[in-house]
């Protein structure tokens, strides 16, 4: 028994030593940490949350819309064709 945790305690840290030594597998390691820790919003969160981007998008495209046609008269004013 005590040579199987021998074993076992060598692996492990031949593992770790392993995604040390390796960039690439010790980002993928805290990726995979990171991963578990997000939350995702509920659909009715996500649905207010996809509403508001689409009202605002709305709004703005107005707004920089109404700049256009004023900035497109003054222009037309004072460079006539």
């Amino acid at each position: 028994m005590a040579r199987n945790k021998r074993k076992s305690e060598e692996a492990r840290r031949r593992r770790r030593s392993r995604t040390e030594a390796n960039p690439i597998a010790r980002y993928f390691q805290e990726l995979k940490m990171e991963w578990s820790k997000i939350t995702f919003p509920e659909r009715k969160e996500l649905y207010r949350s996809t509403v508001v981007v689409f009202i605002f998008t709305i709004i703005v495209t107005a707004i920089i819309s109404v700049f256009d046609m004023l900035v497109t008269k003054v222009f037309s004013y004072i460079l006539p064709t």
